[in-house]
């Protein structure tokens, strides 16, 4: 029997009920749930999806009347916020905090508001309804994300490349983790998924099945390939460790504000992760040649530097790097003179070396 790809796939799309339902209840679409024309995910070889969700507070503001954010996408969205109340979604939202480890000048900078995120309240309202959905339904959510991913993976078959997909575009996803997320899937289902998409999922356990389903990973792992940032401390369920032993390639996000951003960045690195380091450059300026950190209770620990406005895949770079990440704009923060971004001080040193204290350590870089 032909399962291919090829097989079946201008066939009409019957979604599985539970997702189908999902998807129109939050309008939304399989399509436009995964982001494939991402500037930055076009750079490079290879093609990538990302997925986008209205991190932490701002979901808070697009639900409260007079919030009072600072610009248009980061205000109070009333469509939002009937479609929220309708489905008694208010407090879950109110209450939902994406993004666990962010700090002060990471949410004040949020990237969510940087490029097309910051233009208006239409990237803004389809990204809370992303996030509510997921609140209201994490393994159904998961299971379109799956159907999502099984759809882009057959176009980009189509071009003879394997697909790459990065799920924590604006924020850490479900409450136990991507990693740990856990779905079911029938046995017709992934008969559908092999026909109609050409992606052959492993076994997983049906609803009622005891073993409760399985991974993003375990089920498309061989064929697609699940990438990320993450600002999660290194150990624990849902640390960087734990999410590279479930099948992820984890780049370790750094947080120049965070009361130990130099111990955590020496410690990934250490560990074998990238570090994705944001650093306020010039316009045109080339980046550093590296990075120096240093901690009281640490060894100096000087990295090799690339360049992380160059391609997004980074899941094609050595561990123990630091990924320098020019300021972006983001509509409503502080701009370049943020927290949130490793910053030259107002005199420049003679020896061409840009130093930025830390909380707990210094950060240095070289040209």
């Amino acid at each position: 029997m032909q399962t291919t790809a090829t097989a079946r796939k201008n066939a009409p799309l019957a979604l599985p009920p539970d997702v189908a339902e999902l998807l129109t209840r939050w309008r939304l679409t399989l399509p436009g749930l995964l982001t494939d024309s991402n500037p930055k995910l076009a750079k490079g070889e290879g093609r990538a999806v990302i997925l986008h969700h209205l991190p932490a507070r701002a979901l808070g503001r697009a639900l409260t009347p007079d919030a009072g954010g600072p610009v248009a996408a980061r205000n109070y969205l009333p469509g939002l916020a009937e479609l929220a109340a309708r489905h008694g979604m208010i407090t879950a939202g109110l209450n939902h905090h994406g993004c666990p480890w962010a700090t002060d000048a990471c949410q004040a900078d949020c990237l969510a508001f940087s490029g097309r995120g910051g233009l208006g309240v239409g990237p803004a309202d389809a990204r809370a309804r992303r996030t509510l959905a997921m609140i209201s339904n994490p393994a159904t959510y998961g299971r379109a994300v799956l159907w999502a991913i099984a759809w882009h993976h057959r176009r980009a078959a189509d071009a003879a490349h394997r697909l790459a997909v990065r799920l924590r575009g604006t924020d850490e996803g479900p409450a136990v983790g991507w990693h740990r997320l856990r779905l079911p899937i029938t046995a017709p289902e992934r008969l559908q998924l092999a026909r109609r998409f050409g992606l052959e999922v492993a076994a997983a356990g049906g609803p009622g099945d005891p073993d409760g389903g399985a991974t993003l990973a375990e089920l498309a792992g061989h064929a697609v390939t699940l990438y990320d940032y993450s600002k999660a401390p290194l150990g624990g369920p849902l640390g960087l460790e734990a999410q590279r032993a479930a099948g992820w390639d984890v780049t370790a996000s750094m947080a120049p504000d965070a009361a130990d951003a130099a111990r955590r960045a020496i410690d990934a690195a250490r560990a074998g992760f990238r570090v994705a380091v944001p650093v306020a450059l010039r316009k045109g300026q080339r980046i550093p040649q590296a990075l120096t950190l240093r901690a009281q209770d640490r060894q100096p620990l000087t990295l090799a530097t690339v360049d992380g406005d160059a391609t997004d895949h980074r899941y094609r770079e050595p561990g123990g790097v630091a990924v320098i990440l020019r300021a972006k704009r983001s509509r409503g923060g502080e701009g370049q003179g943020s927290a949130f971004f490793l910053r030259a001080p107002e005199a420049p040193r003679r020896d061409n070396r840009m130093i930025t204290d830390l909380p707990d350590g210094v950060a240095a870089l070289d040209w």
